[in-house]
């Protein structure tokens, strides 16, 4: 075990595979699972710590919905994740401002949640709109200015959900062969999982390399989910190992 480490450069068509850390360091390996995880993107607010602000989540448990119980919470985001928190935080909060910075829902989220989501009474959508400031007092965050479209409004608010995205932590693996979608997550089998029958659904394109968590392209972005998958991969590995040993 190496910590802390950071991993530089990942080998993929070596056997062993060879796994580069800072200071010249290497470890090989029959198998690596890839559970880098992935950075959220904090939009700049003036007035608001995003790193230390109270009322700022960028998930929607069930933690997060008993706090914000009868109170009026702001989203900020239009995909899909933003539209499944968007109706679940509805069954909790008094009301679900959205703000969402481009023109309509549809550009970005799917049709069935976009009709779920507009057709909520407590949801009122923000399209073209941006947050300008935040202010806040001894318990934390008590509002939000806000532009829609060169019209300035204030929120009062102590509950703010950032569903802006998340960019993976993949800039390791530029030079191997693993695949990632367009936007830099790894590709593994369970995305595929309607045309494959294979059982090592966390595999990605390279035998013996696996991906979990934030990281993997199509995961849920939750932590239980994550912690299942690290569950579950470990089984997958012995599985790979002993199917290499019948070989």
């Amino acid at each position: 075990m190496s910590i802390p480490s950071e991993i530089t450069k990942l080998e993929c068509m070596v056997s062993p595979f060879v796994v580069h850390l800072t200071g010249g360091r290497r470890v090989s390996a029959r198998s690596v699972v890839i559970a880098s995880g992935a950075s959220y993107r904090r939009p700049v607010i003036d007035g608001l710590d995003l790193s230390t602000a109270k009322g700022v989540y960028y998930w929607a448990s069930s933690v997060e919905a008993k706090l914000c119980q009868g109170a009026e919470v702001v989203l900020i985001g239009g995909g899909n994740s933003a539209g499944q928190a968007i109706v679940y935080l509805s069954n909790y909060a008094s009301h679900v401002h959205v703000l969402v910075r481009r023109e309509g829902l549809g550009e970005s989220m799917s049709r069935y949640l976009v009709d779920r989501v507009t057709a909520l009474s407590n949801v009122t959508i923000y399209t073209g709109t941006t947050v300008e400031s935040a202010s806040s007092d001894e318990d934390g965050l008590c509002g939000l200015t806000v532009n829609a479209k060169g019209r300035y409004a204030l929120i009062e608010t102590r509950h703010l959900f950032l569903f802006t995205g998340a960019d993976p932590n993949t800039q390791w693996l530029r030079d191997c062969e693993v695949e990632v979608d367009d936007r830099g997550f790894v590709l593994t089998k369970a995305a595929e999982s309607s045309k494959s029958s294979s059982c090592l659904t966390f595999e990605t394109n390279v035998p013996g390399i696996f991906a979990i968590g934030d990281v993997r392209s199509s995961s849920i972005k939750r932590v239980s989910a994550a912690v299942g998958e690290g569950a579950a991969v470990v089984s997958e590995i012995h599985l790979m190992l002993a199917q290499r040993r019948e070989h």
